[in-house]
């Protein structure tokens, strides 16, 4: 990697509020030169440390099939999509 490469990008957007905070994560992206060298769960650290101090109780995502894998092994289980409680 060459300084000042981009490595990977991600946002947490507000999608809806019901009786929790809900953060929606999209545009989640890892160049794949980056790719399995731990970039994307550093990212996924920082939107998660992110999302917490911005009062969001939960997020979601409706991951890809390659990113699928990442998303899990962070915590985010399977179900209509792929949610992480922040409180555990």
């Amino acid at each position: 990697m060459q300084k000042g490469q981009l490595m990977g990008s991600g946002r947490s957007t507000e999608v809806f509020a019901l009786d929790d905070d809900w953060g929606y994560a999209t545009n989640f992206y890892v160049t794949p030169s980056q790719r399995d060298q731990g970039t994307g769960s550093a990212l996924l650290k920082a939107l998660k440390q992110y999302a917490r101090s911005a009062g969001f109780n939960t997020l979601i995502v409706w991951p890809s099939e390659r990113s699928s894998p990442l998303w899990q092994r962070s915590g985010f289980q399977p179900a209509e999509v792929l949610e992480l409680p922040l409180d555990t």
